[in-house]
């Protein structure tokens, strides 16, 4: 069950991470943007956690060229207060995950590194950590 459930989340289609846990762990899921940073010219850095029951869960420092970005993804990109995957999913992008790397540590958490390219395009570098420990000490808390 368990292995059943991580394959599950880490096959969550881009932009649905946050409504997949809601309804695993049925609890409170929260997604905060940590900081946000222009590091030179039009490309960014993003720091992202999300928390289930106050316990981080998902550690994320995504990376884009602004110059890539619609006005409208920019717009809400700015504003800090949504993820990348909602962001696209309600602008009506399909977006897809190229997995470059993939790990798992002993310490129950997995890292993946992987891009969300749209219409052949790369719009975002993902670097991201998943505490498994976590994760399951609320699953399994319900």
């Amino acid at each position: 069950m368990q292995d059943s459930f991580v394959n599950s989340l880490l096959d969550v289609p881009v932009g649905q991470i946050e409504t997949f846990l809601k309804q695993k762990l049925q609890g409170d899921v929260q997604l905060e943007v940590v900081e946000q940073n222009r590091i030179s010219g039009t490309n960014f850095v993003r720091k992202v956690v999300i928390t289930a029951n106050n316990l981080p869960v998902i550690r994320a420092t995504v990376s884009f060229d602004s110059s890539k970005l619609s006005e409208q993804i920019l717009s809400e990109l700015l504003r800090k207060n949504k993820g990348i995957g909602s962001i696209l999913t309600q602008n009506n992008i399909a977006a897809l995950r190229n997995i470059i790397s993939f790990e798992s540590g002993s310490d129950g958490t997995v890292k993946r590194n992987y891009e969300i390219i749209a219409n052949s395009t790369v719009l975002f570098y993902v670097s991201e950590e998943i505490l498994l420990a976590n994760i399951l000490a609320n699953k399994n808390s319900r």
